[in-house]
Order: C-alpha cells, then sequence, then structure tokens
C-alpha cells in the first residue's frame, strides 16, 4: 500500500519533473521581471498611456494618474465609463454620440487616431490625440493620448481670426454650420429650447448708394455692438452675409427669441446713426425642435424674415 503524499515525493525526485518545474518557475521570474520593466517605460512617458481590455482599463500610467485623478484603489467604478464625463462638446473635436460606448464609436471612425478635447474633475482642460492599436494574440487595446494643448492653443489663436468678422467682430460664415449643428444636438441630448434669429439691415443697399461704402461699415459695426451688448454670453452672433446676420439662442424658446429680436429692433430703430437720419432691421425666427434638419431650421427663419418684409419691415416675426 502506498502512503498518501508518497507519489508527490516521487515526482518531486523525478529529473524530467523538477527540471519542468525550475522551467516554469524561470517563466514566471521572466514574466514579472518584463512587466515591471514595462511599467518603468510606461511611467517614464509624459503621454497619458492605458490598456483596454474587454471594454475595461486594466492598466495605465503615472500620467494618467495625474491628470484623471484616478488610481488602482478607485477600480471598484468602470474607468472607461469615468472617462467619458471628460469629452467637451467641441465641434472642432471627436465627441460621441452615446458617451458610455465612446471607444468604440472611436474605433467604428475607422481611424487609429482622434483629437480629443477633455476636462477633468479638477476642471483641468487638455486637448489630446488619442492614438490606439489592437495587441496581437488579445482583445486589447494599447492607447497613447499626447497632449496637444499648446499646439492647439496656438491654432486657436489663428483660427478664431480666421473666423471672426474683422469688421463687426462677429463670427463668420464659414463656422456657422459647425457651431449651428453642435447646438442642435446639444439641445437635442438635453431636451433644451432652441432659436435662430435671422436680422436683415432695411434698404442697406440704399444706405451704400447715398452715403457711402464707409458710412454702409459703420453702420453694420455699430449694429453688431448694439446686439453684442443685448445678447448674453451664451448667444451666438454670425455675420451671415452683406447686411444680413444670425442669432442662436440656446435655453430660448420662440417666446423668448421674439422678445429679445423685438428688443433689438427697438434698439436699433432709436438709435442716432451719424449722418444717417434712420436705420431700421427686420426679423425673422425658428425654433429647434427633434429631428429638424439645420437646412429646414434656417428656411424657417429666412421664411419669418420675408413675411417681416412683406409687411412693411423693421419687424419680428416668429415662423409657426
Amino acid at each position: 500500500m502506498i502512503e498518501r503524499g508518497a507519489s508527490k515525493v516521487a515526482a518531486n525526485n523525478h529529473p524530467y519533473l523538477t527540471y519542468q518545474y525550475k522551467d516554469v518557475k524561470q517563466h514566471e521570474k521572466e514574466i514579472s521581471k518584463q512587466k515591471k520593466l514595462t511599467r518603468a517605460l510606461m511611467n517614464f512617458q509624459n503621454h497619458l498611456i492605458f490598456v483596454i481590455d474587454n471594454e475595461e482599463i486594466i492598466e495605465f500610467n503615472q500620467a494618467f494618474i495625474n491628470f484623471t485623478r484616478i488610481s488602482k484603489a478607485q477600480t471598484q467604478q468602470s474607468i472607461l465609463k469615468y472617462l467619458s464625463s471628460f469629452f467637451v462638446d467641441d465641434a472642432n473635436y471627436f465627441y460621441p454620440i452615446d458617451k458610455s460606448r465612446w471607444f468604440e464609436e472611436i474605433i467604428e471612425t475607422g481611424k487609429n487616431s482622434v483629437n480629443m478635447h477633455w476636462i477633468n474633475s479638477s476642471r483641468e482642460e487638455s486637448y489630446f490625440n488619442l492614438q490606439y492599436e489592437s495587441i496581437p494574440g488579445s482583445n486589447q487595446y494599447l492607447c497613447v493620448c499626447m497632449d496637444i494643448t499648446h499646439l492647439d492653443n496656438e491654432k486657436s489663436g489663428n483660427r478664431q481670426l480666421f473666423l471672426m468678422d474683422s469688421l463687426t467682430y462677429s463670427i463668420n460664415q464659414l463656422e456657422m454650420n459647425a457651431i449651428l449643428e453642435v447646438e442642435m444636438r446639444r439641445a437635442e441630448r438635453l431636451n433644451q429650447a432652441l432659436s435662430m434669429i435671422i436680422m436683415d439691415i432695411d434698404f442697406f443697399k440704399q444706405v451704400n448708394e447715398q452715403f457711402g461704402y464707409d458710412a454702409g461699415d459703420k453702420v453694420l459695426s455699430t449694429i453688431s455692438i448694439i446686439v453684442q451688448q443685448r445678447i448674453r454670453e451664451s448667444d451666438i452672433f454670425v455675420r451671415w452675409g452683406g447686411e444680413e446676420f444670425i442669432l442662436l439662442t440656446p435655453g430660448t424658446d420662440g417666446n423668448g427669441a421674439q422678445e429679445l429680436a423685438e428688443s433689438i429692433r427697438s434698439i436699433i430703430e432709436e438709435f442716432h446713426f451719424e449722418n444717417i437720419d434712420q436705420i431700421t432691421c427686420s426679423f425673422g425666427i425658428s425654433v429647434f425642435s427633434k429631428g429638424k434638419a439645420k437646412e429646414e431650421l434656417i428656411l424657417e427663419a429666412n421664411h419669418a424674415l420675408s413675411i417681416s418684409k412683406d409687411r412693411g419691415r423693421n419687424g419680428v416675426t416668429l415662423y409657426n
């Protein structure tokens, strides 16, 4: 009868099994050494580095901790979902339709690199270029976020000059479509009101012909000042055409937009323009609703503007 444990002793004394056991231990040491080296290399980098496995972040470096303010002790929560709160809704950067699927949506773009606008829990704002690669033989992705904030600040300064109308200091038409898409998407997501006001300077061609283009430019810049002093910081003022402007009013319904347009109309009507008797403006208003396309919103505002003109100008019409 063989005593219990005898086979284990025999196995341990077997040369082949002992050699195999040493191989396993050596392999484990090599893996541990490799992990420590990888960790050191990751922490040496200033870029945010993390590894995603099955929709969860399983590894990250010190730079990632520094920006996100998260640590290994906080891994009870989903770090990937936690990062979803960092995205800023910016027309010039990637912004997920469904924040809970933000990394999947990046993959679905077909690009292995996207620019992101993030703001962390400490309200620190940064811009990153995220690049990712799949790790062979696994479901894992290696992600590297390079901080491009200083580059973006320089580009934004130049972009701001390029997109700003030099005469009226309002946003020019080039940027309007991107801004409108962002505001419509935000209004739909947050179930908030959004109105568009189109205003047109009445008989502006006659002003240029009678008083000269310098006087016409003065009228444009003065009206821009009047409007920008009247609106909120969150409102968006755009020079849409020669003498036509668009005003986007997030969080304002049709009645509120009508009151705002009427107050602007009244101020302009009563304002004394140098060497010109009187300047008036006509207004058309449309209101965004879920599913409405931007082209439809603009078309409705233009239709309302036409009604104001047909009624003798110097008036406000809300499309309905």
